[in-house]
């Protein structure tokens, strides 16, 4: 599982598809606007978590406190990628100033997740 809290630490993910790397990116740009780029990630605005295989899905409730089958997400986005694989964006508010977006491919998506896409 890949923690990114600031815009500058994007290169980590340079790997996934392009599309996935750009959604990763706005999201670390909204946060460190709206937050600061010196900010502490675990208490203000947030951070994202690349989510990578099964045993990162059952570190989350370990280590974030978020179950994935039991989590209501503000909301779920597919991002399509050009080379045909598909991930899931999905935000989970824990406070009102601190969320998780996770990053997760499509496979790995709790069907409980995949009901909230629009």
């Amino acid at each position: 599982m890949i923690k990114i809290e600031y815009r500058k630490e994007i290169e980590s993910i340079n790997y996934l598809p392009l599309e996935v790397v750009n959604v990763v990116s706005e999201i670390a740009a909204i946060l460190d606007d709206n937050y600061g780029e010196e900010r502490n990630a675990d208490d203000d605005g947030g951070y994202i978590l690349v989510v990578e295989n099964e045993e990162d899905i059952k570190k989350l409730n370990d280590e974030t406190g978020i179950d994935v089958t039991t989590a209501i997400p503000e909301y779920v986005d597919l991002i399509k990628c050009s080379n045909g694989e598909e991930y899931t964006n999905s935000l989970i508010l824990c406070n009102n100033d601190f969320g998780i977006s996770l990053i997760i491919h499509l496979s790995l998506t709790s069907k409980e997740l995949l009901d909230y896409m629009e």
